[in-house]
C-alpha cells in the first residue's frame, strides 16, 4: 500500500513507520520540522517527508497525492493545556485531513481515535456498541468530536472510514505512560487510589499498528470502530500490578501509600489549580483526570477486532510493561 500518514513523528507514528516499511508498504509522512533529528531518522528509514502540519491545506494535499490510504493520527494529547489548542489540532486538523483525502481521491481513511470517546464510564465491559459521549475533558471531548466528524464528514465526502480506539499505549517511543510512571516512582510521589484495585487497560504500540494496518486493507473495517487491547478474554492487570511491575523492572521502590478516592480527587484539584496559577507548562503529579482514570472499573473489549479483522495479540501487558520499563 501507498500510505499517507499524519503524526509520523509521534511515538505511535514512529513505530508505525518502522513496521509498515518492514512489511513492504510505501510511506509518506507529514512533519512540521523536517530538519529535526527524529525527522531525519525517518528519512533514513525510508519515509518520504512532506513539510507542514494538519492545519496546512497545501501540505495535506501534497501528502495525500497518489496515496491509497490516509492514516490520520496527528493529535494534541494529554491532560494538560488549553481547550482551544486541542480543538485546533484534534477537530480542525481532522476536518482538513478528510477534505484533503477526498480531493486526492483516496478511498480509505483510518483514524487513530481513543477509548476516550466513550466518555470514561465508571464500570462495565465496554464494546464498540457503547455510545460515544462528551465528558468535559478537553482531550476526551475533542477526540470524540473528531471521530464523529470522521465518520459523518467522511461519508459525505465518499471516504471509507474506520476508527481505532486504543487505551493507554506503551512500548517503543512512549513519551507519556512509562516515562511519567518512572518519574513519579523515582521521586517517590506515586500513590495508589482505593488500593490500586481498578483495571488498567493497556495496549502495546505494535498491537495498535497491527489493527491500523488491518483496517487500512480489509473491507470488513469500513464504517466500523475497533477497540484494541493486549488482553481479549481476561481482565487487564490492576493499577497496583502495573505499578509494582514497573518498580520491580527498574529496581525502584513500589508505591505503598493508598488514598481514598475523594481525598485523592480533592488533592488533585488543588494541585491542578496551583500549577495553572503558576503558569506551569507541566501537569502536577496527579490531575483530577488521572485520578479518575485510575479508579474506573472498566474493561474495553477488543474481541470485535479479533473477529472481524483477524487481530491476534502477541504480548502480555505485564511482560510488555516490564520489558519497556527496563529499556528506558
Amino acid at each position: 500500500m501507498r500510505i499517507a500518514l499524519t503524526g509520523v513523528t509521534s511515538g505511535v507514528g514512529r513505530r508505525f513507520a518502522e513496521l509498515a516499511i518492514e512489511r513492504g508498504h510505501q510511506l509518506r509522512g507529514l512533519v512540521r520540522q523536517p530538519e529535526r533529528a527524529d525527522a531525519i531518522e525517518l528519512t533514513e528509514l525510508g519515509v518520504e517527508l512532506v513539510p507542514g502540519d494538519v492545519l496546512d491545506r497545501a501540505a495535506l494535499g501534497e501528502l495525500c497525492d497518489g496515496a491509497d490510504v490516509l492514516i490520520h493520527m496527528a493529535a494534541h494529547v494529554g491532560d494538560w493545556g488549553e481547550r482551544a489548542q486541542f480543538e485546533r489540532i484534534n477537530v480542525d486538523g481532522t476536518r482538513l485531513s478528510l477534505e484533503a483525502a477526498a480531493r486526492a481521491k483516496i478511498r480509505r481513511f483510518v483514524q487513530l481515535s481513543s477509548v476516550a470517546v466513550y466518555g470514561r464510564p465508571e464500570r462495565g465491559r465496554v464494546t464498540e456498541r457503547w455510545p460515544t459521549k462528551l465528558c468535559g475533558e478537553p482531550y476526551d471531548d475533542t477526540k470524540t468530536l473528531s471521530e464523529r466528524l470522521a465518520f459523518e464528514r467522511g461519508k459525505t465526502l465518499g471516504l471509507e472510514v474506520s476508527a481505532i480506539r486504543p487505551p493507554v499505549i506503551y512500548g517503543p517511543y512512549d513519551r507519556n505512560f512509562i516515562p511519567r510512571s518512572l518519574e513519579l516512582l523515582q521521586q517517590r510521589m506515586m500513590f495508589l487510589i482505593n488500593g490500586g484495585r481498578a483495571p488498567l487497560n493497556l495496549v502495546w504500540v505494535d498491537h495498535v499498528v497491527d489493527v491500523l494496518l488491518l483496517a487500512a486493507s480489509k473491507d470488513a473495517a469500513v464504517g466500523e470502530a475497533f477497540n484494541v487491547m493486549d488482553t481479549i478474554d481476561r481482565r487487564p492487570p490492576s493499577v497496583r500490578e502495573v505499578a509494582e511491575t514497573v518498580a520491580r523492572a527498574t529496581g525502584l521502590p513500589a508505591p505503598r501509600i493508598s488514598v481514598p478516592y475523594p481525598i485523592a480527587y480533592g488533592i488533585a484539584h488543588v494541585a491542578q489549580a496551583a500549577f495553572k496559577l503558576l503558569g506551569s507548562s507541566k501537569p502536577p503529579p496527579a490531575t483530577p483526570f488521572v485520578v479518575k482514570l485510575t479508579t474506573l472499573d472498566v474493561i474495553y473489549d477488543s474481541s470485535k477486532a479479533v473477529d472481524l479483522l483477524g487481530f491476534t495479540p502477541r504480548l502480555d501487558p505485564l511482560a510488555g510493561v516490564a520489558r519497556f520499563a527496563r529499556e528506558l
